[in-house]
């Protein structure tokens, strides 16, 4: 039951040219949120757009006439070198001079009293419409409930600093010279280019990996790290406010705790392997299936009401399978 996205590529195209509209970007990026293989499929698109050029027509280009273009110009350069006399220039020189560093350091007065960048800052409840967020760099976000975030109009030479509190979803470029670190209270998320959602709403703040790599880092109240944990695509990075405590969970750790808290088990477009290993791991039993049927997509809900005998039955017959079971171990074919 494989997804075909073909209908999101020439809204992503559109999306890195940067010509999307306000709406159009919504669109795309509630889309990557919905799933894994729509997060994965975007950022495969991603990688290979930064190989390759597809703003020119390749019938529209003329090397040989480029290039015979860029000589005559470089030819004419270096033949009509002019000398410009100013006569005035060398009778006045020491007054020229003079003025000369007067407006230098006018000049460097002006900027060192000019801050670097102007301090945006974006707040969002659930009372206004949904709506996707540019930064400097050209990453993106989107609130998934109350929040706020806090940027400058121009990022520093070194590094992407933004300050963040409540829930939302980055789609942050790559640039490895750049750093982009999210600052919460109290912890940092460091990233050079991935997508993720990052929840900094509750008594702890979680980050939930969707592609690249991610270090989360707890930091005392003058900035030095305490302890930092780096984390992968399916991962979920904890940060306990109380204790100040980082820990990493699995994607079945994940949903063994969100079948505890929610009392259901989603899986949303998600590979059959995916969610054998994880109702392996909730139940502590042993699902052996076909390795022909370990890549298909489903999507399917079960509640914590349904026994596991009525789950591993759900899956098999899904495929139009038959199930047996052994002790603990049971056998899908």
């Amino acid at each position: 039951m494989n997804l075909t996205n073909e209908k999101y590529d020439a809204l992503i195209k559109s999306y890195l040219e940067g010509q999307c509209s306000q709406d159009e970007s919504l669109v795309l990026l509630s889309w990557i949120a919905e799933s894994e293989e729509n997060r994965n499929y975007f950022e495969a698109f991603k990688d290979v757009w930064t190989l390759t050029d597809f703003s020119l027509d390749e019938d529209d280009i003329d090397v040989e006439a480029a290039l015979e273009s860029v000589n005559e110009k470089i030819e004419a350069a270096e033949t009509e070198t002019k000398t410009i006399e100013m006569p005035w220039l060398r009778r006045n020189y020491k007054y020229v001079s003079v003025a000369a560093a007067i407006m230098v350091a006018l000049f460097l007065g002006f900027l060192i009293s000019m801050p670097f960048g102007q301090t945006v800052t974006v707040a969002y409840d659930d009372t206004q419409p949904e709506q996707v967020y540019q930064l400097p760099d050209g990453s993106s976000f989107i609130f998934n409930g109350t929040g706020e975030v806090s940027y400058s109009k121009r990022f520093a030479n070194n590094s992407r600093d933004v300050k963040f509190e409540g829930k939302a979803f980055f789609d942050v470029a790559k640039d490895a010279s750049h750093p982009f670190v999210i600052h919460c209270d109290g912890l940092d998320v460091e990233v050079l280019g991935t997508t993720f959602l990052l929840d900094a709403s509750n008594e702890r703040y979680t980050v939930d990996l969707y592609s690249g790599l991610v270090r989360m880092t707890a930091v005392d109240k003058h900035g030095h790290e305490l302890s930092h944990l780096d984390i992968k695509p399916g991962e979920r990075g904890v940060w306990d406010v109380e204790n100040g405590g980082l820990k990493m969970m699995t994607y079945a750790e994940v949903k063994e705790e969100e079948l505890k808290t929610d009392h259901v088990l989603d899986f949303n477009n998600v590979s059959l392997n995916t969610i054998i290993e994880t109702v392996e791991y909730i139940y502590s039993i042993e699902v052996k299936l076909p390795e022909t049927y370990a890549s298909e997509k489903v999507t399917m809900r079960f509640s914590d009401e349904d026994s596991v005998d009525d789950v591993v039955e759900t899956i098999a017959t899904l495929f139009g399978l038959e199930v047996s079971k052994t002790d603990k171990t049971y056998t899908i074919y």
